[in-house]
């Protein structure tokens, strides 16, 4: 199911087909998101290209689109909920920057496997500085439905901060795990698997 779960991601994060309508909503989440997902999805094609020698140089630019339209630290503070009050400046900053590597460590390796697809959009809801985006993964003989949610940034733009695949919630999963972890044993010791489990990557900053 994991696997299954992480191709999902891929595919929705990296290949799209566009709704005419959407493509009129300029500054809708919707059509923010489908601009990034295009992007993702050229650099993916060319990541897999075995003609090509430049996969370093397509890593570092899936990087850079991925942040473009991620929310780290959103989707960081409601994955640690109650805790993250809790937390000082200074241990808040570090979460951030270990679980961006955390996550990168769990999805990055995933992307030289993508093999094509498709991501429909159907609808988004939008209630002041929050939004749903309803999608559509195609790939064979699959349909499956994505919920992304989003927020509205200062500077105009929609970031992601959390994705629903197949009734399985990315940041509701990984706050299970962290709030068991938390009662059964402490913070620190969510660090410290965090840490083991990024030993020896390097991640995004790798391909700078």
């Amino acid at each position: 199911m994991k696997r299954f779960v992480c191709m999902v991601l891929v595919l929705f994060l990296c290949s799209i087909a566009v709704d005419p309508t959407l493509a009129q909503m300029a500054h809708s989440p919707g059509q923010q998101l489908m601009e990034t997902a295009e992007k993702m999805n050229d650099i993916l094609i060319r990541l897999n290209d075995d003609s090509r020698n430049d996969a370093r140089k397509q890593m570092r630019l899936l990087c850079d689109a991925v942040y473009e339209r991620f929310s780290l630290a959103e989707t960081a503070r409601l994955s640690l909920a109650g805790n993250w009050d809790k937390r000082t400046d200074t241990e808040k900053k570090a979460f951030i920057a270990l679980f961006g590597w955390f996550l990168e460590s769990v999805y990055l390796p995933w992307a030289d496997r993508y093999d094509g697809g498709q991501v429909v959009f159907v609808r988004e809801k939008i209630e002041k500085n929050r939004a749903l985006v309803y999608v559509r993964v195609h790939h064979g003989m699959l349909r499956i439905p994505v919920t992304v949610r989003m927020h509205l940034t200062g500077a105009g733009q929609w970031m992601v901060y959390d994705v629903a695949v197949l009734g399985i919630n990315l940041v509701g999963n990984l706050r299970a795990q962290f709030n068991h972890i938390i009662h059964r044993h402490s913070y620190d010791k969510v660090i410290q698997i965090m840490e083991e489990k990024t030993t020896g990557h390097t991640g995004c900053s790798g391909y700078q």
